[in-house]
């Protein structure tokens, strides 16, 4: 990674570590000044929420402030709404506390959501087509890296300085985070903004109804329901049909993010074989399995390993659905118009994405929640797993010419690779004082010019021409689907 990305990097951190660190300490807060359980499911919700609300808006507020502008602006809110939950233990009253909690975490959602999209956007725009997947799955891994450190982060300052440490710790870090930003990107704001200053207005619902962009914006909705619609039941599922304690049945949260991370350092080589639209294919099913196993049904096994895998399964899929849709949407809103900068369409389909992520965690647990009260944790898995592999043959339907193209490509450039090397070994082989270099585009473009010149000089050419119509024949025969 080069600096910028390296910046970008720990921002997504600091970011997941600020959405995550307020779960092991403030419910403490708020049961002390009279918060029940139902309130405070909405003040932990309502952050997703507003960043799911916000999030159609920040491709204007980048066209009007400018990426770097409101990067800073953006950690900079955050940096303090982090700072004042570290404060609210200094509330006295209950009104005063709900009042003012539930106003920092509507304006910490709206930064947070918005700075998500401005750090995909501009991982997207400072990569190059090589190295794009790399970078977004490094993103997605600073991301799972923040999510699991916050809560770890915020226990060992709580054990050292109380409930306020942790919060004004964090939000130090993100303070220093928007210097080190300011510092680091100079080399990329020219660059960027005289690209910005040729875009055009651009509608999130423009992009949101073509069919293909919709569809990979579901993939990734769906990848995160199947990760969170379990939240409400797996912990008493555990417990009661296993015996495990709760501290033991909390690590199989952890799970699920450890293989997603995974699966995300091998995410280039599965793209390489799948495809970009196959490789969500393998998401999907991976997904719809991997529900199955979180409430084993017969003949799988009922036990704890079960469980584990059909959250490895579930979790790791997150990665073969996430970053493609990413490249993929942003891939087709260029398609879909021309005129369209790349800078734009990071903003769009980073947009897209973090809205696909919201819609995502806002119904996972409620759809889990109510689907396990009406007919139960098993029919819930069992329902769910159903709905996947519906949408999975949707996909499919709609995607399976590109589908089938990619992997025509795939195995036609195996195919001219295997005539290269049967063309090279047939002119080392022969006795001839001449060395000939075999240019693939000859064979195909103009083949008969190929065979009477290249070989003109060659003793036994007929020999060799019969030999490479062999081999010519039997590579055609290979690309065949």
């Amino acid at each position: 990674m080069r600096k910028p990305q390296y910046v970008l990097f720990f921002m997504n951190i600091f970011t997941g570590m600020a959405y995550s660190i307020i779960a092991p300490l403030f419910p403490e807060i708020a049961t002390k000044h009279g918060v029940d359980e139902e309130i405070l499911g909405y003040l932990i919700s309502i952050c997703a929420f507003s960043s799911f609300i916000a999030s159609p808006f920040a491709p204007i507020l980048i066209k009007n402030f400018g990426r770097y502008e409101l990067l800073y602006i953006s950690t900079f809110i955050e940096a303090t709404c982090v700072v004042l939950y570290g404060f609210s233990n200094y509330i006295p009253s209950y009104y005063s506390f709900i009042i003012l909690s539930f106003t920092i975490r509507i304006i910490h959602g709206i930064f947070c959501g918005i700075l998500s999209i401005i750090i995909y956007s501009l991982i997207s725009s400072i990569s190059t087509d090589d190295e794009i997947q790399l970078a977004l799955g490094n993103m997605e891994v600073a991301w799972c890296i923040g999510l699991s450190a916050g809560p770890l982060f915020a226990s060992i300052f709580y054990q050292i300085g109380g409930f306020t440490l942790p919060f004004l710790a964090l939000g130090s870090l993100l303070y220093i985070s928007v210097y080190l930003t300011k510092i680091i990107s100079v080399e990329n704001i020219n660059t960027i903004k005289e690209e910005e200053e040729q875009k055009e207005e651009y509608s999130i619902l423009k992009s949101i109804f073509h069919i293909n962009i919709m569809l990979n914006l579901g993939t990734v909705t769906i990848g995160i329901i199947a990760t969170t619609f379990y939240f409400p039941c797996l912990t008493n599922h555990l417990t009661q049909k296993y015996h495990l304690n709760i501290s033991i049945a909390s690590l199989f949260f952890i799970v699920g993010m450890v293989f997603y991370m995974l699966f995300l350092r091998f995410l280039i080589i599965i793209t390489k074989n799948f495809g970009m639209q196959g490789t969500p294919c393998l998401g999907l099913l991976m997904t719809s399995i991997g529900c199955l196993f979180i409430y084993p049904v017969p003949p799988i096994p009922q036990n704890v390993i079960s469980i584990l895998f059909g959250l490895c399964l579930t979790g790791g899929a997150g990665a073969p659905l996430n970053v493609p849709a990413i490249i993929n949407m942003s891939m087709n809103l260029k398609l879909h118009d021309k005129n369209l900068d790349e800078f734009t369409a990071n903003d769009i389909s980073s947009t897209l994405y973090t809205i696909g992520n919201n819609i995502g965690d806002f119904i996972g647990p409620t759809l889990g929640g109510f689907l396990s009260s009406k007919f139960g944790f098993n029919n819930c898995c069992l329902i769910i797993s159903a709905f996947i592999i519906f949408y999975l043959t949707i996909f499919l339907m709609f995607f399976y010419s590109d589908i089938k193209k990619e992997i025509q490509e795939k195995y036609t450039e195996h195919g001219i690779y295997q005539i290269k090397n049967e063309l090279e070994k047939s002119i080392i082989s022969t006795n001839t004082s001449n060395t000939f270099i075999v240019n693939v585009n000859d064979i195909f473009g103009n083949y008969h010019f190929f065979i009477h010149k290249k070989f003109s000089l060659m003793k036994n050419r007929s020999t060799h021409i019969n030999k490479l119509n062999r081999s010519l024949i039997s590579s055609l025969n290979l690309i065949k689907i």
